[in-house]
């Protein structure tokens, strides 16, 4: 008897009560999240938070939390129980807090892949199964978990300034919002100026412009946290608030996955399709900028023209600046890219422009211009249909004014970016350009065009006084601001459209057969290795099923 209850005594000591049960549940879950997370991640994670500059960030990060928590309250005084000092020490708290934020952690991240580069251990990772993608992914996860450790810092004295009274809930979470926003999209740009290159002595001067460039961002920040926090909640009641923020948002959102990309290509090899996946995103952002511009022309201002003009303005810089690392890539496709190209009658009138090489990617942005143009005439028309307010003061000149400016803009736009082309399709029968060199040489073009007038105008004495001439015709700023303020209507407005038009012309009809060259490209049959290795790793992925012949299966 006494045998019987000793054994069940025992066996209640060795099972497992409980918690150790809950406990056995959750290490189970952990160490299957742990296997299934991204291995950069991991990495990534661990060496970050074991080094030198993450412990001493964090050190001082606690340490100025601390002092500013004793400085602010002594400064206070007794006053601090009976007035409203939340926000004072908040800023105070944001200011330690937009530091390792906007500063530190963006240059984490740009560390992390430079150094990749030029220790060359990225071969060794880009060997493994992992994709360019997942690997930027696992980097900038291990930015947004520096970002929650010190957001996890610093939060308690972010509580106790709403305990201080002055500052509601919904004005904190507003500021850390964006303040992690920021900090997310500077950590991609750092991603991305770290796969620019390998060369060290590039990555010291890309570490230089990225710090100067973070320490202004950070000022930025600051200077708008302050402003926000200092509006309070009056803000927030108004709708046009939040419209604006979600276009904001919109706007985010679309950059940070053109960035997103745009540093996963840089990774990948040279025989992948680097470009159609960018352009696609740009073409989503100028829908979306194009929707939220017909919706502020609808709603709040009710067919205001000038509205017209920015938009131009804004859409035109977007192709532009995309024009100009698109006219960059190689027009040469490799075997693999070839063998993914479109092949029905559609999906060649279509998806041809999304193909990389820089005759497509100049059609893309003359393309797509050319539509904002047909845009802005439906919207007059479609105003005028309906009675605009605004639109019926305008006289049938200030029409064709907005018109002509779109015309100018869009020939400029062609102008610049052939030409541009032309020279790099020059320069590369004698050395290698690549996508950097071509940006450099777009923006030389254009400062060329700009500045050179500029200076003959000014060294002359008979014409420095007398304001915009012909001779400023390859200046496009000063050019579209005059038309877009209708002073040169309608003595310098033909002749500006006729030579501007014509040279546009002429640069798109002599790019025109190498644009033809990459469009006739066709797709090509896979090779029976390749065929038999994707159906290897598509039976690997998706094993086939049985199927069940009968009742009695």
């Amino acid at each position: 008897m006494s045998t019987t209850a000793d054994s069940a005594r025992i066996d209640d000591l060795v099972a497992p009560q409980p918690a150790s049960r809950w406990w056995a549940v959750v290490d189970g879950a952990m160490n299957w999240a742990g296997d299934r997370l991204n291995p950069i991640l991991v990495k990534e994670t661990r060496q970050a938070l074991k080094s030198k500059q993450f412990t001493i960030t964090f050190g001082l990060l606690l340490i100025c939390g601390w002092v500013w928590s004793i400085v602010g309250v002594a400064w206070v005084g007794p006053n601090i129980w009976y007035t409203a000092n939340g926000p004072t020490m908040f800023i105070g708290y944001y200011i330690i807090l937009a530091f390792p934020l906007m500063v530190i952690v963006p240059f984490s991240a740009f560390r992390s892949i430079a150094g990749e580069q030029e220790d060359r251990t990225y071969e060794l990772m880009s060997i493994t199964a992992l994709g360019p993608r997942q690997i930027v992914r696992g980097k900038l996860g291990s930015a947004v978990l520096q970002m929650l450790i010190y957001l996890s810092a610093i939060s308690p004295c972010l509580a106790f300034t709403y305990m201080l009274r002055g500052i509601d809930f919904p004005t904190i979470l507003f500021v850390l919002f964006y303040v992690v926003l920021g900090s997310l999209a500077l950590s991609v740009v750092g991603l991305l100026l770290g796969t620019l290159t390998a060369e060290k002595h590039w990555q010291v001067v890309l570490s230089v412009l990225l710090i100067a460039g973070l320490l202004y961002a950070n000022g930025c920040a600051i200077g708008l946290g302050i402003a926000m926090i200092t509006e309070g909640r009056s803000v927030f009641t108004e709708p046009v608030f939040w419209q604006v923020n979600a276009a904001v948002v919109t706007a985010y959102v679309s950059y940070f996955v053109l960035l997103f990309y745009a540093a996963a290509a840089q990774l990948t090899f040279e025989s992948d399709n680097r470009s159609t996946r960018l352009r696609a995103t740009m073409l989503v952002q100028h829908a979306l900028f194009t929707g939220w511009m017909a919706w502020v022309w609808i709603s709040p201002l009710e067919g205001e023209p000038a509205m017209l003009i920015i938009y131009m303005i804004f859409i035109g810089l977007h192709w532009w600046a995309m024009g100009t690392f698109l006219t960059g890539e190689s027009p040469e496709l490799s075997p693999r890219v070839k063998r993914a190209l479109p092949q029905s009658f559609l999906g060649r009138v279509f998806l041809t422009w999304f193909n990389p090489g820089p005759g497509t990617g100049y059609m893309l942005s003359i393309g797509s211009l050319s539509a904002v143009l047909v845009t802005v005439l439906i919207a007059v028309a479609a105003a005028n249909a309906f009675d605009s307010p605004n639109l019926s003061e305008w006289e049938p000149s200030q029409s064709v004014q907005l018109l002509a400016f779109g015309l100018l803009g869009l020939s400029y736009v062609a102008a610049y970016l052939g030409i541009g082309l032309l020279m790099i399709r020059f320069l590369r029968k004698f050395t290698y350009v690549g996508v950097l060199m071509s940006v450099l040489i777009q923006i030389l073009l254009v400062l060329m065009g700009v500045l050179v007038p500029l200076v003959i105008q000014g060294v002359s004495f008979s014409m420095r006084n007398s304001g915009y001439t012909l001779m400023q015709i390859s200046n496009p700023v000063w050019t579209l601001i005059e038309m877009g303020e209708g002073r040169n209507l309608p003595a310098d407005a033909p002749v500006l459209l006729l030579i501007v038009g014509a040279v546009a012309l002429i640069v798109f009809l002599l790019n025109l057969s190498a644009v033809a060259r990459e469009v006739r490209r066709v797709r090509i049959a896979k090779p029976r290795r390749v065929a038999e290795e994707d159906a290897q790793l598509e039976a690997i992925k998706h094993p086939p099923q049985p199927v069940r012949t009968s009742p009695w299966d």
